[in-house]
C-alpha cells in the first residue's frame, strides 16, 4: 500500500515536471516569435519591395519598346506581381515646350487656363492659330502683341504664330501626360512606383521621393559644335480593366506625332508636375546641375547645355545656353495598357 501511494506521487511529479518544461518551451518559443517578428516582417517587405522593383522596370522596359513600335502592334508582359497593383495616373505631367522657328522676332506664348497671351519683342506677329481636340480657330494679331480668349481647351494644344511675311515664327505646345502607378503592400504602408513619359519614380513608406529613371531630353552636340535637342514624351492610356486581377498585361502601340522636327532658337521648357513636390528639383538638377558649377565659377560662356529660364530656381522653365539656332526634335508617342 505504501509502495502504491509513492509510485502515485512520483507520478504525479513527473506529469508536472513535463508540463512545467512544456511551459517554460512554449514561453521560449513565443518569447523567440515575439523577438523575430520584426525580422520577420523585415524579410517579407524586402521581398515585396524587390519583386515590385523588378516588376515596374521590366514593365517600363516593355512599354518603351512598344512605344516605338508601328500603330497597331503591341506586346504582352506576364508577371503575377502586376495583376493587384495597377492604377492609372491622369495628368500626372504637363509639358510645355515653346520656340521661335522662322523669321528673326523674339515671341513668347502663354497659356493660363483659357487665356492665351503673345508678345514679339520686334512686333512681327500678324496671326495666331490654336488647335486643339476640337479643331483650330484663328485669331489676327495687332501691334504684335494681345490676349485671347478661347473656351473649352481640351488633350493636346498647339499654337502657331505668323508673322508679317507669312512665316510660322513661333511654336507652343501643351501635352497633358498620363502615368501608371504600381502598389506593393508591406507591413507598414506601400511601396510605390510611377512609370510616367518613359521615367520611373520610387516611394517607399518614411522615405523621401526616388527619381530612379528620368524623361527623354537630351542634349546632343554635333560635329560643327552645334546642338541637336530631342525630346520623347510618352502618354500611356489605361483602361479600367488594367487595374486589377490580370496576369497578363497588354500593350499595344498608337504610334507617335511629330511636334517639332526644324531649326529652332529661344526654347523655354516647362513642366508642371501632379506627383511630390520633391520631383521637380530632382528633375531640374538632373538637366541644368552643371549650370551652378559654371555659373559658381564664372565660366558660363564655355557652358552648353540646359539651363534654368528666368529664376535660377528652375521655376520659370528650362532654356538652352547658349541662345543660338539648334536642332529641335519633339516627339509624342502613345501606348494603350490594358
Amino acid at each position: 500500500m505504501r509502495r502504491s501511494v509513492s509510485q502515485r506521487e512520483d507520478a504525479v511529479s513527473e506529469i508536472l515536471g513535463v508540463t512545467m518544461l512544456l511551459a517554460m518551451v512554449v514561453m521560449v518559443i513565443g518569447g523567440v516569435f515575439v523577438l523575430l517578428g520584426p525580422f520577420l516582417e523585415d524579410i517579407g517587405d524586402n521581398r515585396e519591395w524587390s519583386a515590385g522593383s523588378v516588376a515596374a522596370t521590366q514593365l517600363n522596359d516593355r512599354i518603351l519598346i512598344a512605344a516605338q513600335s508601328p500603330e497597331g502592334t503591341g506586346l504582352v508582359q506576364q508577371n503575377a506581381q502586376l495583376s493587384r497593383s495597377m492604377d492609372s495616373l491622369r495628368d500626372a505631367e504637363i509639358w510645355t515646350i515653346q520656340a521661335d522657328l522662322g523669321g528673326s522676332d523674339r515671341t513668347v506664348v502663354s497659356l493660363d487656363g483659357n487665356l492665351v497671351t503673345v508678345s514679339s519683342l520686334n512686333r512681327t506677329a500678324s496671326i495666331l492659330r490654336i488647335s486643339d481636340a476640337n479643331g483650330t480657330q484663328s485669331f489676327d494679331i495687332e501691334n504684335g502683341s494681345g490676349n485671347f480668349t478661347v473656351e473649352h481647351l481640351i488633350g493636346n494644344i498647339i499654337i502657331e504664330v505668323e508673322d508679317i511675311h507669312g512665316t510660322i515664327s513661333h511654336r507652343f505646345v501643351e501635352v497633358p501626360i498620363d502615368g501608371i502607378r504600381l502598389n506593393n503592400v508591406l507591413s507598414k504602408g506601400k511601396f510605390e512606383v510611377d512609370l510616367i513619359n518613359g521615367g520611373r519614380i520610387e516611394k517607399l513608406p518614411s522615405e523621401s521621393v526616388d527619381v530612379k529613371q528620368f524623361p527623354r531630353l537630351r542634349n546632343d552636340i554635333l560635329l560643327d559644335g552645334s546642338s541637336r535637342i530631342s525630346i520623347i514624351l510618352l502618354d500611356i492610356e489605361i483602361s479600367a480593366s488594367a487595374s486589377r486581377h490580370m496576369t497578363n498585361v497588354h500593350i499595344d502601340s498608337h504610334g507617335q506625332v511629330t511636334l517639332f522636327n526644324q531649326q529652332a532658337r529661344n526654347l523655354i521648357l516647362q513642366i508642371e508636375i501632379a506627383g511630390d513636390p520633391s520631383i521637380a528639383p530632382q528633375y531640374m538638377h538632373h538637366w541644368t546641375g552643371d549650370y551652378e558649377l559654371y555659373l559658381a565659377g564664372d565660366s558660363l560662356d564655355d557652358y552648353h547645355d540646359f539651363g534654368p529660364y528666368g529664376r535660377l530656381s528652375g521655376l520659370d522653365g528650362i532654356t538652352l545656353y547658349p541662345n543660338v539656332p539648334f536642332e529641335f526634335l519633339v516627339t509624342l508617342q502613345s501606348v494603350e495598357v490594358y
